[in-house]
């Protein structure tokens, strides 16, 4: 009788914990006016609260892992996830329908090197082409994607002098400004002479392919590997330095604690703005220009990581409020779903575009989660591009590929 009650108790409970209220069902459905579209899918209340049963696999030793992703999650309970799996575009909030206009499109254009990142992609209106990098060991030029054909042409680009592992670029009065990462001596691929270099702020004017360094130490101390950088409307070049150089092997060791500096090229001083965050990597600025977002990719490791420096394990972006010369108010506002950002831009109405993982993330200017595109690739970089800033390419490992929807770019990104 005893065992009875007992077996009839747990019974009970076992009904209770199968019966969860709250849970959302279904968790995906078609997106309003776009029901004949099986690309785009809606997700239902940000699928805060799933069966149970559902399970998602964590990238370890700080490396990503495809598995590891909102879309791989998971979830035999709830079928409608299948819909999630089968999407490119995937939407968390109304306003993330809204940007992809009628027929949102990712498409593959060109196939690319799968042992190196794209970095410092850079769109050029007066040559309507996309000036980009290979920061990778031994590769010493760059890459120019022409869109003035009727089919887009990717062909090599050097610049007199080569610059080696250009890693960040902006666009500003007509000049590219770019963070360079390598260290290291290395030959010309156009003559095979020894071209000597050290990190740090180099310009170029894209009508004559000239370059000249503007930074390249910090007192005396060579920068670590400056990674991006942002030009505010007097022409001051914010930038972040991380290890990246030395992880990739393009740099010697690095010696400056990893941090974000401001560079003032009328005068040539520069000053260390931030220098919290484990490693700065991406940097934008609002479309109002107090704002300043970094993501922080501490996420990531390598082998030999310098030892007494910083390794979180998470992923975030900082907000930061500009004050004449300084920054205040620091807060973080989005911890990346997948993995960690790398580069990324904010759109003209203040959302913040990010290179994440396995695709692209869309957020709201507060770090709100509105879209997420899957790539099926690793994606380091990205860039709005065309007379209408409206085409976002998308750089990425083995593959360069092209979004096509409303959101609209900055003009000077």
């Amino acid at each position: 009788m005893v065992l009875l009650t007992i077996a009839s108790v747990l019974s009970l409970g076992l009904g209770r914990a199968l019966a969860q209220s709250g849970v959302i069902s279904p968790l995906a459905r078609a997106c309003p006016g776009y029901s004949n579209n099986t690309d785009v899918v809606c997700i239902n209340r940000y699928a805060s609260a799933m069966p149970p049963s559902f399970e998602r696999q964590s990238s370890t030793g700080g490396v990503f892992s495809p598995n590891d992703t909102f879309v791989e999650t998971q979830v035999p309970s709830d079928p409608s996830f299948g819909l999630v799996k089968n999407a490119t575009f995937v939407v968390f909030d109304q306003r993330g329908s809204q940007i992809l206009g009628p027929s949102p499109k990712l498409e593959s254009v060109f196939a690319s090197r799968n042992d190196s990142i794209h970095e410092g992609p850079v769109y050029v209106p007066s040559l309507d082409a996309i000036i980009f990098s290979l920061p990778h060991q031994g590769i010493y030029q760059q890459q120019i994607i022409h869109l003035n054909d009727s089919t887009p042409r990717l062909e090599n680009y050097t610049t007199t002098p080569p610059v080696y592992a250009v890693n960040g670029g902006k666009l500003f009065n007509g000049k590219i400004y770019w963070a360079v990462e390598a260290g290291f001596s290395f030959p010309s691929p156009q003559n095979g002479s020894l071209v000597a270099q050290r990190p740090g702020i180099y310009e170029l004017d894209p009508s004559t392919g000239e370059v000249t360094t503007l930074l390249n130490n910090y007192f005396g101390q060579a920068f670590n590997s400056p990674n991006d950088l942002w030009v505010d409307d007097q022409g001051d070049i914010w930038f972040t330095d991380s290890w990246y150089g030395y992880a990739i092997n393009v740099t010697v060791y690095p010696v400056l604690r990893p941090a974000t500096y401001r560079f003032r090229p009328s005068t040539g001083r520069v000053s260390i703005v931030e220098d919290s965050i484990a490693q700065p990597n991406g940097i934008g600025m609002s479309p109002d220009r107090r704002t300043m977002y970094i993501s922080d990719t501490g996420v990531t490791d390598f082998e030999n990581y310098p030892a007494d420096g910083p390794l979180v394990t998470a992923t975030t972006h900082w907000e930061e409020i500009l004050l004449g010369s300084y920054i205040i108010n620091k807060r973080p506002i989005y911890q990346a779903q997948t993995f960690g950002d790398d580069g990324f831009h904010v759109a003209q109405n203040g959302y913040l575009i990010a290179a994440e993982g396995g695709g692209v993330t869309v957020l709201s200017e507060y770090g709100e989660m509105l879209l997420r595109i899957e790539t099926g690739f690793t994606v380091n970089n990205i860039q709005f591009a065309g007379p209408e800033r409206k085409d976002l390419w998308v750089f990425g490992e083995g593959e360069i590929a092209r979004v096509t929807w409303d959101l609209v770019g900055m003009a000077n990104e």
